[in-house]
């Protein structure tokens, strides 16, 4: 999911972008032991320093939901504005919660 919410980034596809930022976000909660993301944000304890942790998490989930949900939720209008670039970029918290899941995964299982 990461490999094609990059290629569509670059490639200009940011409805493209959005859904997959919300995949992953809703597909990662029980590698931390939770069912939901919310209840990551609200909950993981995470590594030292895990305050800035949890508001990373909680930044990521408040945005990139409502910035899908403006996109991917409405019904069609006379016009319409596309998602851009910046809107999509959730790449900082991503990489803060992908980087918490490899801290987390024993290395026998990492590649």
């Amino acid at each position: 999911m990461c490999e094609e919410a990059n290629a569509n980034y670059e490639a200009g596809n940011y409805y493209a972008v959005a859904m997959l930022t919300r995949s992953i976000i809703n597909h990662v909660p029980p590698v931390l032991g939770f069912n939901t993301f919310k209840e990551v944000a609200n909950n993981y304890g995470g590594p030292k320093g895990a305050i800035s942790f949890k508001r990373t998490m909680k930044h990521l989930d408040d945005a990139s939901r409502k910035i899908a949900d403006a996109h991917l939720h409405e019904t069609m209008r006379a016009s319409e504005v596309l998602p851009t670039a910046q809107q999509v970029n959730c790449t900082q918290q991503l990489d803060v919660l992908l980087g918490e899941i490899v801290r987390i995964t024993p290395k026998s299982i990492q590649m």
